[in-house]
């Protein structure tokens, strides 16, 4: 991997040597220059990938000098920076910085421009999405970059050491088995931090090695998790005729005694050592000789949405949701969204037919009986949708009530199942963060009458802001009109809306999309109590550097107790353009936070 160019320019000396001799330690090409004139020449002449400049020279030098061949800029500062800065411009403050802080710093930046990853705003780490760049992707990447740090995902990290995998942790499991359960997480955002790596040594395989046994694992894994029901059913020993005439091998031993001691299928994968993918495969076995059985967990309300929540699929099997899909037409083809049409796709399709606009149309009444029937035979049900101003879904679920009421009624002989229709009066992240509020609400043993009442209460306390990349879209749709979407591309004004009372209301235009976000989190301030716990929601329409950009800065702003990250479907990507990003924010009170927590043992 070659390394880039960087040009070095500042008039203090003790800083500037520091500088190439630390960035020289790792084979970089730096070029040094103590003025602006000099350091104008060097730009010029040596074309460098990346400058790294003293803000008073960066101004006498003209920061437009560079622009030509778009090298990514780091200006030194004292303070806070003098103004608005262009996007391919990152400001770092050294004023109580230690040389060896600012050297990891301007290495941040360079290790992204070699890996293609953005830096947050504070030049502290390097983020990324899973979707673009999965972690048995980035990894090699890392690797011949030769770098020492963190790499957190999905609610664990990897310590790296010159590049190679020297720990993991992920929740309470840590080393190879953390490494093969995080190397399964297939979406959400990741960080790099260049650091040293502050803990021993767990891991002692060489990352070709750790990649296949990841890989291995995660195919016993899914090949075993169709034969098992839920990992939040509890396991039960089977103390017959089968148990005492078999002869299990030293792992099945293992599970066996693990599952005696009681608890759910993922406690007990917490409880093993040996990878889940082994600890899946024997449970496999074991049931199909008829040692071990699983109770279902007991959840008397089934939540029901439809696919604008834009719920990642795995997030709604873990908390047993059922998603209806709308669809989307392109001309004469019709896909069903997330089922037939997934949002990568739809996005590239939407690029390659910039002339035909795609068309959206809700499930039917009769598509939401046939699901009604389905669920309502063992459940009641919530079933939660997209604002009623923004869809007829939510018309012909409450229509598909009405006629099946007769029907549901005789499905279940100890008595007519509850059926509640709820408007979440959100559309995306805001109605994802009510669906999952319902769906623990379900697991904690609320009835189907409560958890409406709840989400109809938080759903007035619920903000959904979001940022659009382009109006052009918005126009299709009559959002804005015609002129201004035009007016607006001209002069890089990004509009920021709110979904308020159901319906899609503009709040705020500004200049340049950095500008946007920072106005996004301002006005999502505004609507809260500061230092109290939020619940963010954060949702991009293929755009996972600017979600990372605008996570970064809602981190920085509140005190978030969760972050659900979601990728913006076909559906609602047809009415928002791609390159939107969004954020819905819920501040639960006391009691409601205790209720919308995630639930211990679910999976």
């Amino acid at each position: 991997m070659r390394r880039p160019t960087v040009l070095v320019v500042d008039g203090q000396e003790p800083r500037r040597k520091e500088l190439v001799r630390g960035l020289a330690e790792h084979a970089y090409e730096v070029i040094a220059a103590a003025g602006a004139k000099e350091g104008r020449r060097f730009a010029a002449g040596l074309n460098p990938e990346v400058i790294v400049i003293e803000a008073a020279l960066w101004v006498a030098a003209g920061p437009g000098s560079a622009e030509g061949s778009s090298p990514a800029t780091i200006v030194l500062h004292e303070g806070e920076p003098a103004s608005e800065l262009a996007e391919h411009v990152l400001s770092v403050a050294t004023g109580a910085l230690a040389p060896g802080d600012l050297l990891r710093k301007v290495r941040t930046v360079l290790v992204g421009r070699e890996l293609g990853l953005a830096t947050d705003p504070h030049v502290e780490s390097l983020r990324g999405d899973l979707h673009e760049l999965p972690l048995l992707e980035l990894l090699p990447m890392l690797q011949r970059a030769v770098v020492t740090g963190r790499v957190v995902v999905g609610g664990g990290e990897l310590l790296l050491e010159d590049g190679e995998v020297v720990a993991a942790r992920a929740g309470t499991v840590s080393g190879l088995k953390a490494f093969a359960r995080l190397a399964r997480t297939a979406g959400g955002s990741f960080r790099v931090i260049l650091a040293p790596p502050g803990a021993d040594r767990q891991i002692y395989k060489d990352l070709l090695s750790l990649m296949a046994m990841a890989m291995e694992d995660q195919h016993r894994y899914q090949e075993a998790l169709g034969q098992l029901p839920s990992l939040s059913s509890r396991v039960r020993v089977v103390m017959g005729p089968a148990f005492f005439s078999t002869q299990f091998s030293s792992s099945q031993q293992r599970v066996l005694q693990g599952a005696h001691e009681g608890g759910t299928v993922w406690s007990l994968l917490d409880a093993i050592e040996a990878n889940d993918g082994e600890v899946l495969a024997d449970l496999a076995r074991l049931k199909e000789l008829g040692v071990v059985e699983f109770h279902e967990p007991q959840v008397s309300v089934r939540i029901v949405t439809d696919s604008t929540a834009d719920l990642p699929p795995e997030l709604a099997r873990r908390h047993h949701v059922n998603v209806i899909p709308l669809s989307v037409s392109f001309g004469r083809m019709t896909y069903k969204d997330g089922v037939d049409l997934t949002a990568r796709e739809f996005y590239r399709r939407l690029e390659a037919r910039k002339s035909e606009h795609p068309k959206t149309v809700p499930p039917s009444e009769a598509d939401f009986l046939a699901e009604f029937r389905l669920t309502l035979a063992r459940n009641d049900v919530v079933s939660v949708h997209i604002s009623g101003h923004l869809s007829e879904t939510l018309a012909n679920a409450r229509a598909a009530a009405e006629a099946g009421k007769g029907e549901f009624g005789k499905l279940r002989g100890e008595g007519a199942p509850v059926l509640e229709v709820v408007d979440s009066m959100q559309v995306s992240a805001g109605l994802a963060l009510l669906v999952i509020f319902g769906a623990r609400m379900a697991e904690r043993g609320l009835g189907a009458n409560e958890i409406r009442a709840r989400l109809e209460a938080m759903r007035t306390r619920l903000h959904l802001l979001f940022v659009a990349d382009t109006l052009e879209y918005l126009a299709r749709g009559g959002r804005v009109g015609k002129a201004q979407a035009w007016l607006g591309g001209r002069l890089g004004i990004r509009p920021i809306l709110a979904v308020s009372d159901g319906a899609v209301v503009p709040l705020d235009r500004v200049r340049g999309r950095n500008a946007a976000h920072r106005r996004l989190v301002e006005l999502l301030g505004e609507r809260v109590e500061a230092g109290r716990p939020v619940v963010l929601g954060i949702a991009h329409a293929n755009a996972p550097v600017h979600a990372v950009r605008l996570r970064s800065l809602l981190q920085d702003n509140f005190k978030a107790s969760e972050i659900l990250e979601t990728e913006i479907g076909p559906v609602v990507g047809a009415h928002v353009g791609p390159g939107c990003v969004g954020a819905a924010l819920f501040q639960p009170g006391e009691e409601e936070q205790r209720l919308v927590a995630p639930v211990t043992d679910a999976f």
